[in-house]
């Protein structure tokens, strides 16, 4: 017997409600020069011409309530930006694994590149002396920090490149990883570490987590410097905002501008994304830079909370920000359940007739409809709201995606969605 179930989701009803908008979140105040910076005082920064004294205390609680009773998140800078010039370096490379019991490739790559490595240590082969299946040809990845100083340990990523089922017990040969410019940055080697494990037996197998990539944790050591600069082209200290907004911008530059108040910077939110700080030639020192950077990522700021939501169709894992909205309306579910059902029937001639035995299919088809009430689903400001209102429908995640998009299409949904 076959069995064909299609399943369908007929209407997903929305009807809006109060016209009357819910209040909307009061922007958290921003920082003042009466508040403070620092729950310990730290020392003064001094340059050439100037003193920068620190403030005394926090410049706002990390968390609180405003008046329509959100949460009001105040994280310190650092946590909140990162030096606009500076950014990590994508490191690639290729190396050989060996030591491995019977794991590795038998490829001709695999076969070349050992042979290779071979030669290089003034040993003369031939492909024909070289045997696979304990080597694998394996790529090579780190990511190089900026102001990283020779010497310093780097943990390198590595992931088999040809048919090699495990890397277990493999250790690295010396291999270079390079950079955009094709310059070598990184020399790793070492053994490597493989999560999980595998328990084999005569006839049996368990394996746990994928084995074909591997860490070599502190096995890459730097040894070429890249030329970093805590000052951008124009000689400014620029700070961009990992969560751009207008919001975060004005409130980060006004934190910066509060810390450096009675110094010669002047700050300005670029844009949403950008806040810059602009010093005199005589105080464009990395000394005078690393000071500044350390007393203004000290200093809190309020950030805004993200109006996103975010649903995993796999899981039903659904992220949603405390400030989402939803307008008022009216939500109904309707499901058609279409069954086909074909039999295979064998149809028997009478005793002592001239008929022949033949098989008859027989098909049978059955509808089945199902329909909800129409359930209110009313505005909410918090996850708690929104979160009941989800509840009370009794939606599957199927439905919940489908709900949620219907409500962005709508407009009724004041936030954004994305769908993984």
């Amino acid at each position: 017997m076959r069995c064909f179930v299609l399943t369908f989701l007929l209407a997903i009803g929305l009807v809006a409600q109060d016209p009357t908008p819910a209040p909307g979140p009061t922007p958290a105040p921003l920082p003042t020069t009466s508040e403070s910076t620092a729950q310990e005082p730290a020392p003064a920064v001094t340059s050439p011409g100037v003193t920068v004294q620190p403030l005394a205390g926090d410049l706002a609680p990390a968390v609180r309530q405003n008046t329509q009773g959100e949460t009001v998140l105040s994280p310190r800078i650092r946590n909140v930006t990162r030096l606009h010039n500076s950014m990590p370096h994508q490191l690639i490379g290729i190396g050989v694994v060996v030591g491995l019991a019977g794991t590795g490739s038998s490829d001709r790559g695999t076969r070349q590149a050992v042979l290779n490595v071979v030669r290089q240590l003034g040993l003369n082969l031939t492909m024909a002396d070289v045997v696979g299946g304990n080597t694998a040809l394996v790529s090579l990845t780190c990511s190089l920090p900026p102001f990283a100083k020779q010497g310093q340990p780097l943990d390198v990523k590595v992931e088999v490149l040809s048919d090699s089922v495990s890397l277990r017990g493999g250790e690295l040969l010396r291999a270079e990883l390079k950079g955009v410019d094709g310059q070598t940055y990184v020399v790793a080697q070492g053994a490597l570490i493989v999560a999980g494990f595998t328990a084999q037996g005569a006839n049996a197998q368990v394996t746990k987590n994928p084995s074909a990539t591997a860490w070599l944790p502190n096995g890459g050591l730097v040894i070429r410097e890249e030329n970093c600069s805590f000052f951008s082209e124009s000689g400014a200290l620029e700070l961009q905002v990992l969560n751009p907004s207008p919001f975060n911008a004005a409130s980060i530059a006004s934190g910066v501008e509060t810390a450096l108040a009675g110094s010669a910077a002047k700050v300005a939110a670029v844009d949403q994304g950008l806040v810059r700080i602009e010093l005199p030639d005589d105080e464009r020192t990395p000394a005078n830079a690393i000071r500044i950077l350390n007393l203004v990522g000290n200093v809190r700021v309020p950030v805004e909370n993200p109006a996103k939501i975010l649903i995993d169709q796999t899981s039903g894992t659904v992220l949603a920000g405390e400030g989402v909205l939803i307008s008022p309306c009216v939500v109904g579910l309707s499901d058609l359940t279409i069954a086909i059902v074909e039999e295979d029937q064998v149809s028997q001639p009478n005793p002592l007739s001239t008929g022949t035995t033949e098989r008859v299919g027989r098909t049978s088809v059955e509808v089945q409809s199902t329909n909800t009430d129409l359930k209110k689903v009313s505005g909410g400001a918090t996850v708690s709201d929104l979160l009941q209102n989800l509840k009370a429908l009794g939606l599957t995640p199927g439905q919940l995606v489908s709900v949620f998009q219907a409500l962005d299409q709508g407009g009724y949904l004041h936030a954004t969605l994305e769908v993984r």
